[in-house]
């Protein structure tokens, strides 16, 4: 009797950490997700949002928006806007297929961040990601998705529309957010150079 009980809890243990372990293990579209380098930028320059996912959905990021128009006495070489800042994707469906949805679900700025400083002429201003917020839910598409296939006012951000010849599907994958009409472009960038989080600094 002893000897059954016993074979009971054994195998009660292993199917809880059988359960939990399933419940931890990253979902593919996090894993695929990983390891590029994230842009959603207007083509030209001024202004950008970087992203950087990890397998486990973890990310970090980085703003900025130059103005040079926007100056002072103490500050004659314009006014920079930007922020760092890191957070987490999270699946927000089960599908096999493509689109995909993930969630933010949290997205934080970075400590110690520069706000109304004057550096070299310019002025620093403390501000906010754009192209994604906390609880958005964004549209992950794979390269070869025909371009029809996004919705008609985020096309633009794939970059595949300028000139006479606009491609017709994606040549990289494309993460986008209909609730602030964004778009990433995901590049791929060498292993070594993704960034350490936050608790990783030294």
């Amino acid at each position: 009797m002893k000897r059954r009980t016993a074979w009971i809890l054994i195998s009660l243990c292993v199917l809880i950490w059988g359960a939990a372990a399933g419940e931890s293990a990253p979902d593919p579209v996090l894993e695929q997700l990983s390891g590029l380098e994230w842009s959603f930028s207007s083509g030209v320059g001024a202004w950008s949002t970087e992203l950087r996912i990890r397998p486990d959905g973890t990310f970090t990021g980085e703003y900025h928006d130059s103005d040079m128009g926007e100056s002072g006495e103490t500050f004659p070489e314009g006014t920079v806007y930007s922020c760092t800042f890191h957070g987490r994707f999270v699946p927000a469906d089960q599908a096999d297929g493509f689109p995909r949805r993930i969630r933010v679900d949290s997205l934080e700025p970075d400590e110690n961040q520069p706000d109304g400083i004057v550096r070299d002429g310019i002025r620093f201003v403390l501000s906010v990601p754009y192209g994604l917020s906390a609880g958005d839910e964004m549209l992950v598409y794979q390269p070869g998705t025909a371009v029809s296939a996004i919705p008609e006012e985020l096309r633009f951000w794939t970059h595949l529309q300028d000139g006479e010849n606009p491609a017709e599907a994606l040549d990289s994958w494309f993460l986008c957010s209909e609730q602030n009409g964004s778009g990433f472009i995901g590049y791929a960038v060498p292993e070594e150079a993704d960034p350490a989080l936050p608790d990783e600094k030294p």
